[in-house]
């Protein structure tokens, strides 16, 4: 194969990089909300290194810098990530794999997304089977250049990893009785029973990703009952009804309603006894990582 094709095959794979990246950096949180739905709420923490290493890679590749130990660099992060999406999809049912961030028709479905991971794989062959080309050097511009961009992808991450279920305490917190909070208005609760409150937005893609978790809820035992509070859209509705299938009542409020309990979509509360329990903003983790 021609060197100039193996070339704009690596131009190719480090702009899905560089794209992939920075659109996950828009929103850190959400990427790091994904991560902790593996297992451990620790490797939320992880998301930021994630990124800083796509577009790392996507940039050396964008300008050929030392063409195959980056080619082989790429090759082993993308088998890495494609094993624990693997992972996450089997053991975990996880199907967002948040590749492209907010971006969510472009976060594809499992068998896309390991197709998509096999096509960039297989644009590197040609240069991890050749011979090593001569590397271009990375000059002193070309190194202040990427400086900058650390220097940007780290304060994007930084500020829009704000409020990622990694960094919250995830304990329960001390119960404040129902009738104290204006969420006694929307639920009427049992003494002796458990309930899982989800208010949420039809539109918001976060409380769309969290629809198939929250269903588990009552299956696996975590609660005696989910009530779905919404904000009300007629109009979204219509859509998330034609998608989505929820196990639990909805509930619908006004904005204003809604922006008394919470200005974060999706909100969780817990309530046991009469009393809220705990509360989580951001996408709702499977039963199984609350409650080990």
């Amino acid at each position: 194969m021609p060197q100039q094709l193996s070339k704009i095959f690596r131009f190719l794979v480090g702009l899905v990089f560089l794209l992939s990246g920075l659109l996950k950096a828009i929103d850190t949180a959400a990427f790091a909300d994904l991560m902790s739905e593996y297992g451990a709420t620790w490797f939320g923490f992880v998301a930021p290194l994630i990124i800083f290493i796509e577009i790392f890679l996507g940039i050396m590749l964008v300008f050929d810098f030392y063409a195959k130990p980056i080619s082989w660099g790429t090759a082993i992060f993308l088998l890495v990530v494609s094993s624990i999406y693997l992972y996450g999809v089997t053991a975990r049912g996880i199907t967002n794999c948040g590749c492209f961030g907010p971006i969510s028709w472009l976060n594809s479905k499992p068998w896309l997304t390991f197709t998509r991971n096999g096509i960039l794989l297989a644009m590197l062959v040609p240069t991890l089977i050749r011979p090593q080309e001569k590397s271009k050097e990375i000059s002193i511009p070309s190194v202040i250049f990427m400086a900058a961009i650390a220097v940007i992808v780290m304060f994007m991450c930084g500020f829009s990893m704000h409020g990622a279920r990694c960094l919250q305490k995830q304990h329960i917190f001390q119960a404040k009785a129902l009738a104290e909070s204006p969420l006694s208005e929307y639920v009427t609760t049992h003494p002796d029973s458990t309930y899982l409150v989800f208010a949420f937005s039809y539109s918001c893609p976060y409380c769309q990703n969290s629809i198939g978790n929250v269903n588990q809820y009552v299956p696996m035992g975590m609660a005696d009952k989910v009530i779905g509070l919404a904000v009300e859209d007629s109009v979204a509705r219509e859509r998330f009804e034609r998608l989505f299938e929820t196990d639990f009542e909805i509930r619908e409020i006004s904005a204003m309603q809604m922006y008394r309990l919470s200005n974060t979509m999706p909100t969780t509360f817990f309530i046991r006894h009469d009393s809220i329990v705990s509360q989580y903003t951001g996408m709702v983790v499977s039963p199984a990582l609350l409650f080990p």
